[in-house]
């Protein structure tokens, strides 16, 4: 998906989504306990729902009531009979936390897993457990794109540096309380990013887990149980940094975040308020995410230089973050200067746009491009846009909310359905979040129409896909009983219940695919008319009512292309 911004301001007070790093952490701790824990406010973006897969296919069980989450832990301990399992496949998605926490608890609960990952994850560092597994005896091997880890753990000194991500500290934070002995972590270089470490101590500690922390590192005591806990995850301080450079240009009020969190990135609060007072020099060592949020706010600060400053780790995020900062700002037309660790921003009262951007498949890219694209003098396109989905899924709907204005376009494509793809589209129908709820025998009735469609030629059925993602499907065929006329059977698509116009920019394909299918002939359909969003978009592209119904659906018609109707009244 593309969106063009056109520039004008943005106002109101927002919420930013639930804490990604907190809820990870508390639903791995959930997992590994033995009983059945509730997460409450936890926001389903792809990362998460990584985690969770990950973690369902390592013995944990997961239900969801919105954002609730009833988390039925796998009992994690030495002696667990999940050892005895076979090597688990761990899709970890584009997910750089999932991977990096899970590889140690895998270890410590089935003796290892196959790790899978899209996009760079499978290129990011993983040298310093690879480190480790040398000393300690663990196998492990890339082959086609997987990392396969298999071995045991066992307590002892683990040597780690400090400088290159906390995710790994982080991993090893889970794992080794279930050895049977004590353990140490042993920092051989400065730690940066303290705030995720502390917070995954915090998470620790809320489970029932002890761990002493030192001057270089932290002692663990072995033998431990996760204890199940009911908890609240926090608003996300990393999502509130954009919202925070929209309050610096805009009348935004960002509500609902815990100053005293232990999100380390809550340190944007402080940053926000020496922008005021022109401080000149950023430290993101500690806090790399908030990097984006920071250039967009140096670069129309108006005048003078800003530096972001030891940010070399942002080079290994999911894009080379100080390439892709300076690459979409300096084509909007702010003056960056990019450094081997730094940025050098010269602030501007506006940016000129008129350009499109790529959002180097970069969630934090792609929400950095659109505050700065509100001060532009020209509209801006962002390609790739979808790619907030990773962390922040309602990022779009909540700029609009604000007052920002976008126009989506989307890249379609129609799939026959067949068995390696019908569940795609089944699972469409079951989304908890659409606006529109669909009864169960509705639900039912799709999947068993979609299964049927995947083995019975008879049956015509496409999926409809945005950017190779499943959105829809559309069913088609002959309607025997009025003369063999071409017939729209059903057309479901997420957006005609979401409101975000895919439904629009899909139809035309699928009439296209029927023209081809069975000529330039009149096309029917029918449809309740209490669906007022359905019939809207319908007589928007032609579609004519009959007068006729079909029990209790009105029957529409579009005439044939070119205007020669052969159409006879049914």
């Amino acid at each position: 998906m593309n969106v063009t911004i056109t520039p004008g301001p943005l106002s109101g007070a927002v919420t930013p989504p639930p804490s990604k790093s907190q809820a990870h952490r508390l639903l791995i701790a959930a997992a590994l306990a033995d009983g059945e824990s509730t997460i409450t406010n936890v926001g389903r973006s792809q990362d998460i729902e990584a985690t969770v897969n990950c973690l369902e296919e390592l013995g944990a069980g997961f239900s969801w009531a919105g954002s609730t989450v009833t988390v039925r832990g796998m009992g994690a301990n030495p002696m667990s009979p999940l050892r005895r399992m076979a090597c688990p496949r761990l899709a970890c998605g584009e997910s750089g936390s999932t991977l990096r926490f899970l590889i140690p608890v895998a270890l410590a609960v089935r003796g290892g897993g196959i790790f899978t990952g899209r996009g760079r994850l499978m290129e990011r560092p993983l040298k310093p457990y690879f480190d480790l597994f040398g000393e300690k005896g663990i196998f492990h091997e890339f082959q086609d794109g997987a990392l396969t880890v298999t071995g045991m753990l066992t307590p002892g000194t683990y040597r780690l540096p400090g400088d290159v991500s906390s995710q790994f500290i982080t991993g090893l934070l889970y794992a080794l309380p279930l050895l049977e002995g004590e353990s140490e972590i042993v920092l051989t270089t400065p730690l940066e990013s303290r705030g995720y470490a502390d917070m995954t101590v915090e998470a620790l500690s809320q489970f029932g887990v002890r761990v002493e922390t030192r001057e270089n590192g932290w002692h663990i005591p072995g033998g431990q149980l996760y204890r199940p806990r009911s908890l609240a995850v926090e608003a996300d301080w990393s999502q509130a940094a954009f919202w925070y450079a929209a309050m610096y240009l805009w009348d935004v009020d960002v509500q609902g975040m815990n100053p005293h969190s232990s999100q380390g990135d809550r340190v944007m609060a402080d940053y926000f308020d020496q922008f005021f007072m022109w401080a000149d020099s950023f430290d993101v060592s500690g806090c790399p995410d908030l990097a984006p949020p920071l250039a967009v706010m140096a670069a129309l600060r108006g005048m003078g230089h800003t530096r972001l400053v030891n940010a070399a780790r942002l080079r290994i995020k999911e894009s080379d973050r100080l390439a892709s900062i300076t690459a979409v700002l300096s084509a909007l037309g702010a003056d960056v200067e990019e450094g081997p660790d730094f940025l050098k921003i010269t602030g501007k009262e506006r940016l000129a746009g008129g350009v499109e951007v790529d959002s180097f498949n970069d969630h934090r890219i792609a929400m950095m491009a659109a505050i700065a694209a509100t001060r532009c003098n020209h509209p801006v396109t962002i390609n790739g846009a979808e790619c907030v989905s990773k962390s922040y899924p309602n990022f779009w709907e909540e700029f609009e909310q604000l007052g920002g204005d976008i126009q989506r376009h989307y890249e379609l494509s129609l799939a026959p359905i067949g068995p390696d793809n019908w569940k795609q589209a089944a699972l469409l129908t079951t989304d908890e979040a659409r606006l529109n709820p669909l009864d169960q025998q509705w639900v039912t009735s799709n999947a068993f129409s979609l299964l049927q469609a995947a083995y019975d030629p008879a049956w015509t059925c496409r999926l409809i896909c945005s950017d190779g993602k499943a959105v829809g499907f559309a069913f088609f065929g002959l309607w025997e009983e009025r003369g063999n006329v071409p017939l729209l059977c059903r057309y479901m698509i997420d957006v005609d219940c979401q409101g975000r116009g895919l439904g629009a920019q899909a139809l035309p394909l699928v009439l296209g695919e029927m023209y081809t299918l069975y000529g330039p002939r009149e096309i029917y359909l029918t449809v309740e008319p209490e669906n007022v969003r359905a019939v809207r978009l319908y007589e928007r592209f032609g579609f004519c009512p009959t007068g006729e119904f079909d029990c209790t659906e009105a029957v529409y018609v579009l005439p044939a292309p070119g205007g020669d109707s052969d159409h006879k009244e049914l």
